[in-house]
């Protein structure tokens, strides 16, 4: 089986909801051959050689957070994982406006955005995030019990990340378009339809504009998502489609309608597995059910 075709099955068998087998065959995302059929270029910054699962007491191992937004908080939950592995130092690499974020979790030692230097550099050991799920499920029985990864139970489901609530009004936030990509116009919501749903008491979580929806202050939550969470966490509820801003309130445990698509466009992570507690996904024929659930709110 070639590396595409290894990868491509991986991504069939999320799909399918098999987990275990998935994420081991999703590893091939990375080889050269998946890069150019897929049109990818994800570039290893940190010299060290890959981690495969090696015990890491006294050993410093630096993650790069993966590929979108959304991708980056739903994979930050297994870092503590690392710690309990027996790593001495963990370091992270991500966006600079992630790095307010993921710093509230305790377990991480440095933080960094530069791709030339810092600490995250020097590690013993690297990987992706998005491996980190793939070694959850064959990791000893210690740290397996710490973080379990099923259909039926997935560590950090109940919310990850701290913040504090800033002083907005308590109502509800929206945000209708997905990130530009490849499945942008499927996941996002018509402007016009989310009008109908929500009315026009509420904020708007869209970084480019705010149509009839309430503005949230203007204090920089659009470059930093630290304070998109503080802002979050005052709300009442978030509405939105397949994007990070449905990620973030959930790893917050904060409750979120999410708008899924088409049933075709459907993202594994809402197939099979409840990765958030405080998210309720509304296939399409139920987004007529949202006005009266957010009522109930």
């Amino acid at each position: 089986m070639t590396a595409y075709r290894s990868y491509k099955k991986g991504v069939d068998l999320l799909h399918m909801g098999h987990i275990k087998a998935g994420f081991r065959l999703y590893e091939f995302r990375w080889h050269p051959l998946v890069m150019q059929a897929t049109g990818e270029n994800w570039q290893k910054w940190v010299k060290a050689p890959k981690w495969d699962g090696e015990r890491l007491i006294g050993k410093h191992i630096t993650v790069q957070m993966e590929q979108g937004f959304g991708d980056i908080i739903q994979f930050a939950r297994f870092l503590p994982m690392l710690k309990a592995w027996g790593a001495k130092t963990l370091s992270v690499m991500c966006h600079e406006s992630m790095m307010q974020l993921l710093g509230t979790m305790d377990c991480i030692d440095y933080i960094s955005c530069s791709k030339t230097e810092g600490p995250p550099l020097e590690a013993d050991y690297w990987i992706g995030s998005m491996s980190l799920p793939h070694f959850a499920t064959y990791a000893p029985p210690f740290v397996k019990q710490s973080f379990p990864i099923t259909t039926n139970k997935i560590v950090g489901s109940e919310g990850y990340f701290e913040a504090r609530p800033s002083n907005i009004e308590h109502k509800v936030g929206v945000n209708w378009s997905a990130s530009n990509g490849p499945l942008h116009y499927t996941k996002s919501i018509p402007l016009e339809t989310m009008r109908k749903l929500v009315g026009d008491d509420v904020y708007s979580l869209h970084v480019e504009i705010d149509d009839i929806f309430d503005p949230l202050p203007n204090d920089g939550w659009k470059q930093n998502f630290y304070k998109t969470a503080c802002h979050m966490k005052a709300m009442k509820a978030v509405v939105a489609p397949d994007t990070a801003t449905a990620h973030l309130a959930g790893a917050l445990g904060v409750k979120c309608f999410l708008l899924l698509p088409d049933h075709d466009y459907i993202c594994w992570r809402w197939k099979n597995a409840t990765w958030y507690d405080s998210v309720v996904p509304l296939k399409k024929e139920e987004w007529h059910l949202l006005p009266s659930l957010l009522e109930a709110l």
